[in-house]
C-alpha cells in the first residue's frame, strides 16, 4: 500500500464542495419526503392557495400514496404510534 502525502493532493474545486453539499442536502430532503409524505402535503396545505402549490399538493397527494403503497411509510408510522403510546399525547 502507498502512502501518499497530503501535501501533494489539490485542494477540491469549490465548486465541487458546493455541488456534494447540495446533493447531499437535497437527496435527505428526498429521503424524508418519502419516508415521511405527509409532512410535505401538511406543509403545502398550510400555504396560502395559488395555482403552483395546488399542483404541488398534488404531487404530494400522489407521493403520499405511492409511500404507503410501497410500504416505505410504515416504518416511520409504526414509530410514531409507539411515541404517541409512551408518551401520551393524542395524535392530531
Amino acid at each position: 500500500m502507498k502512502h501518499v502525502d497530503p501535501t501533494e493532493l489539490e485542494p477540491p474545486h469549490p465548486a465541487g464542495v458546493l455541488r456534494t453539499a447540495a446533493i447531499v442536502i437535497y437527496a435527505t430532503l428526498a429521503l424524508l419526503a418519502v419516508t415521511i409524505p405527509q409532512s410535505v402535503e401538511n406543509w403545502l396545505a398550510d400555504m396560502n392557495g395559488n395555482p403552483v402549490e395546488d399542483a404541488a399538493l398534488r404531487g404530494a397527494d400522489v407521493l403520499r400514496n405511492l409511500s404507503q403503497r410501497a410500504g416505505v411509510a410504515t416504518v416511520y408510522q409504526r414509530a410514531r404510534d409507539i411515541f404517541i403510546a409512551i408518551s401520551g399525547v393524542e395524535p392530531d
